[in-house]
């Protein structure tokens, strides 16, 4: 089966077109660009992926795919490979519930599942697909933009630029930088260390840098394997 699989983020849309799980083609473009932009019309299924709302967009897709087209803002409940620990999980990000469907297509075993973008997200989900729970705290990007933004003395100079590494800081930004950089190291190699029979998927905008300083392996389609995977017949529309 052909399928377009898109993930509509804050700013940006992401997207692959795979045929029989192998990837033809991908892209980005803005969310303002969307109405503008060629989408390939081809595929037989078109699989959308929003945390947000994104009533405007849902339209579009609707407009340009009809019946061909699944939406996806919440997990599905009754999915049968996955167990859901939320109450209701209405309230699990799609994102994050993707990625572990992702995960689960290379692995077999326990999972740790750390998605580093807008959050750095991290999820335990078993041999079983029971997600056990998880952790939330501010990304790299929403962690430094808070220490600028809510503390007087702690100043984005100018003439101060990242030096992108975890020595310590000589001015004000490298000390931000490599700080905020060291504390997401540190909560997730102490996840690590708590599961350690746990195979680590890395995934998101930042996680290719935490999974460089952790000597793992970085993934960057953890969601669009995981709307491949029920594309492949594991759900209907």
């Amino acid at each position: 089966m052909s399928a377009l699989l898109v993930d509509i983020g804050n700013t940006r849309i992401k997207w692959v077109l795979r045929d029989r799980g192998e990837t033809t083609a991908t892209g980005v473009t803005d969310k303002a660009n969307a109405a503008r932009f060629n989408w390939p019309q081809s595929p037989e299924r078109i699989v959308v992926s929003s945390v947000q709302d994104n009533r405007e967009l849902h339209e579009l897709f609707e407009g340009l795919f009809g019946e061909r087209l699944r939406w996806l803002g919440t997990p599905v409940y009754d999915y049968q490979f996955f167990r859901h620990c939320y109450r209701d999980p209405a309230r699990l990000g799609v994102d994050r519930w993707l990625a572990m469907i992702g995960a689960r297509q290379h692995s077999d075993g326990d999972l740790l599942v750390v998605d580093a973008g807008t959050a750095l997200t991290l999820d335990i989900f078993s041999a079983e697909n029971q997600h056990q729970g998880g952790y939330i705290v501010p990304g790299l990007q929403m962690a430094r933009q808070a220490l600028f933004g809510g503390t007087d003395k702690v100043r984005q100079f100018g003439d101060e630029q990242d030096a992108a590494t975890l020595t310590l800081g000589t001015n004000t930004v490298n000390c931000v930088a490599a700080g905020t950089l060291r504390q997401q190291l540190a909560l997730v190699q102490h996840v690590v260390d708590e599961y350690p029979d746990h195979h680590i998927f890395i995934t998101g905008g930042d996680g290719e840098l935490i999974a460089d300083n952790l000597n793992a392996r970085y993934y960057p389609d953890l969601i669009f394997d995981g709307m491949d995977s029920l594309c492949a017949g594991l759900f209907t529309a």
